[in-house]
């Protein structure tokens, strides 16, 4: 192995440590030494790869959207999308990311410690790869389905379909972070309210709201 390759490694390793770890435990209470440590290297090491902590916090969001646009395209890949209408398709992207986020409340605490952490620093412009990305040249499941759902009729022409696609992204991930940080005192099961949320963003798709 190569310097170059070895230098490469150890920085991926380190940023999928990172994210472990603020996941785990914060963002705020991880530490670069405690990264280092779970990565088998130095702190001086981490350093060479990264100039602060916010960049190496920047870094383990981009590995986070990633990972979770692969997941979005497995899923795609599985459910057979040929031959859907677009609003069923969307409806299934809705309640993917609804059960996304909630599936571990740990994941919810992450996204908003690390926006937190890159605002402070910043850095919030950096991150492009997090949904939602730009409707306009975004080639995103969701995007495409939306656009399938125009052509078919299943979407109504009279909706701007742009704002409802961010509202929805906003109001799903805004709703699990107040659950998650436990900043609601609504006694409803969380379950329950993200299919209502879907169900009131996927009538608002077909202009019945």
């Amino acid at each position: 192995m190569s310097l170059e390759e070895l230098r490469a490694q150890n920085k991926r390793l380190t940023v999928e440590k990172a994210l472990e770890l603020f996941i785990k435990n914060g963002v705020e209470q991880t530490t670069v030494r405690d990264i280092a440590s779970a990565a088998g290297l130095t702190e001086r090491s981490v350093y060479r790869y990264f100039d602060s902590k916010a960049d190496l916090v920047l870094a383990t969001a981009f590995l986070f959207w990633e990972r979770t646009a692969e997941r979005v395209e497995t899923l795609v890949s599985e459910k057979g999308y040929q031959g859907m209408k677009g609003i069923e398709q969307i409806d299934i992207m809705l309640r993917f990311y609804a059960s996304l986020y909630m599936e571990n409340p740990d994941y919810v605490r992450y996204i908003l410690n690390a926006e937190t952490a890159l605002y402070n620093a910043g850095l919030t412009a950096g991150i492009q790869t997090r949904p939602p990305g730009r409707f306009e040249d975004s080639n995103s499941p969701m995007v495409r389905a939306i656009h399938t759902g125009l052509a078919d009729g299943s979407v109504s022409p009279d909706v701007d379909v742009k704002e409802v696609y961010y509202n929805s992204y906003d109001a799903i991930l805004g709703t699990m972070q107040r659950q998650a940080m436990g900043s609601t005192d609504c006694d409803l099961e969380g379950g329950s309210r993200m299919a209502h949320l879907c169900d009131l963003f996927l009538a608002a798709y077909q202009g019945k709201i």
